[in-house]
């Protein structure tokens, strides 16, 4: 039975909820093994400690907390994966586990991308940010870009996820705005992050992550392809799939494409690796799905594994 592999993006989550998992398992240690050596330090003892803001502890902890995952479901389920892909940093761990990239590379691009970013978004004579919020429409939230534009703010639509959850980059300015129209519209905010993604006004940072990052890497060929959440393409070309991953941060995230990308895979199954989080509400609305959580995992075999049941046709 065809399944889609799918790694969410950047998760917040505490350290005490995954603790036992990456503290306990077998596939979370030799992962983390692997980590310290590649970046000189515990990376579990830096994951304790870090907050969401910690980019390079908090990438590195959840892409091997997330491939940790990935290897108990190769090794426990009963998957037949024809295509993979990853919301915003989800599509490196996907790149990783369809073998595009190699594991201690991946971290290494984790290190060298942190430093770059860090020195773009400190170096901006305005600080900018990305802010998360539900309860809105799609339209209602167009609406309110263009009010807010029209004001004479920066701000631009960089996450879709589906008619109500979405996210807003701009100028930290434009954001305080777009936060009172969110409220006012009736909105819930959720957080606020310290650096825009997903949007054109990153496009000098995307450019350098290019020069200085991705292309000092060895991008290699998958038969598995990886499903774009740009175009909703399949890519298996290793060029295509680094220009791909560079490219979302200059892209707006759309769910509608990410959904199309399923179906044209033919997957009767999805699989979601990660953290528990809203993909698999917004993936069960069109295929079977599961999520591979720690706590599943965790509570493997006593309480099993419900695999989802194939999609009708």
């Amino acid at each position: 039975m065809a399944d889609a592999i799918y790694f969410p993006g950047l998760v917040p989550t505490t350290f005490p909820a995954i603790a036992d998992f990456l503290t306990e398992n077998e596939f979370a240690k030799r992962r983390l093994a692997v980590a310290d050596d590649v970046l000189g330090y515990s990376l579990i003892d830096a994951y304790e400690k870090a907050e969401v803001y910690d980019w390079e502890v908090f990438e590195a902890g959840f892409l091997a907390l997330s491939l940790a995952l990935a290897d108990w479901a190769t090794e426990h389920l009963d998957l037949d994966p024809v295509v993979y892909g990853g919301q915003s940093f989800g599509a490196i761990v996907g790149a990783v586990y369809a073998g595009v990239l190699d594991y201690a590379d991946a971290l290494r691009l984790v290190r060298e991308s942190t430093r770059v970013e860090l020195d773009y978004f400190g170096g901006l004579a305005e600080p900018v940010g990305c802010f998360f919020f539900y309860r809105l429409d799609s339209e209602a939230v167009d609406r309110l870009l263009a009010q807010c534009v029209a004001e004479g703010h920066r701000v631009e639509g960089s996450i879709y996820l589906d008619n109500s959850v979405h996210g807003v980059s701009g100028t930290m300015t434009g954001l305080e705005r777009f936060r009172e129209l969110v409220l006012e519209a009736g909105g819930f905010a959720f957080y606020l992050m310290n650096r825009a993604e997903h949007c054109s006004m990153v496009m000098e940072l995307r450019q350098r992550l290019e020069t200085e990052v991705y292309s000092q890497f060895s991008w290699r060929r998958s038969e598995l392809p990886m499903l774009s959440d740009v175009t909703g393409e399949l890519l298996t070309d290793p060029d295509a799939v680094m220009r791909d991953l560079l490219d979302g941060w200059i892209s707006p995230v759309r769910w509608s494409t990410v959904v199309e990308g399923i179906r044209a895979s033919r997957a009767e199954r999805a699989y979601i690796i990660g953290p528990r989080n809203m993909f698999a509400r917004l993936t069960g609305n069109s295929v079977p799905t599961a999520v591979v959580t720690p706590k599943a995992v965790m509570e493997y075999p006593e309480k099993g594994f419900k695999v989802p049941a194939g999609a009708k046709r």
